[in-house]
């Protein structure tokens, strides 16, 4: 497979088949908070994607450098998690500096989509789990980034529809939610036919 074929498969299956959120729960908390505000969802999603981006593609080669020997295993994380935070640190001092009325905008989004655990998860499944190209892992990024967004969209629909005077009132609001997210997550797997990425 040439890089762009790599890209493109990674980036539909994360996608579509194994959506990071419903199979590893990458970002659940932080989807469930963004849905209640369906404005923001594009703008958030954008922010994560940028990110999450960043993360894969600074990780890729300092993993690279790391030997797979028991104790760095112990590292990676933290290591994960350092690069995010650095990343999250530098766009806020850019931002703030250079475009403060984008700052205020984004101040309240930035952390959450910089030190999402979606951010940090795929980092470590592409540098952890299994060896990927670096377009594998640039198509991986990009799809869970997508693979949330479209459920997040599924999701701020589905809260919509359940503000009905029908659904008991033990149901409503985070209950029916997560048992929404547990039958598409079921329906999901019921499509992976062998595909993991976790």
């Amino acid at each position: 497979m040439n890089p762009f074929q790599q890209l493109i498969f990674y980036l539909l299956a994360a996608a579509f088949l194994q959506n990071m959120v419903l199979s590893a729960g990458f970002g659940t908390s932080i989807m469930l908070r963004i849905v209640r505000r369906p404005g923001e969802l594009p703008l958030f999603t954008a922010l994560l994607g940028l990110f999450s981006l960043l993360t894969v593609l600074i990780a890729y080669p300092v993993d690279l450098l790391l030997k797979v020997d028991p104790i760095s295993k112990l590292f990676r994380p933290l290591i994960m998690v350092a690069i995010a935070a650095g990343l999250y640190i530098g766009a806020s001092l850019l931002l703030k500096k250079k475009l403060p009325p984008l700052y205020r905008r984004l101040r309240r989004m930035l952390p959450l989509a910089a030190l999402n655990n979606m951010v940090v998860g795929v980092a470590l499944v592409v540098n952890h789990q299994f060896a990927l190209s670096l377009p594998g892992a640039i198509g991986l990024s990009l799809g869970s980034t997508f693979g949330f967004f479209l459920l997040s969209v599924l999701t701020a629909e589905a809260r919509e529809k359940a503000d009905n005077p029908d659904v008991p009132q033990a149901f409503r609001g985070m209950p029916l939610s997560l048992v929404y997210l547990g039958i598409l997550a079921l329906a999901v797997m019921g499509f992976t036919s062998g595909v993991s990425f976790v």
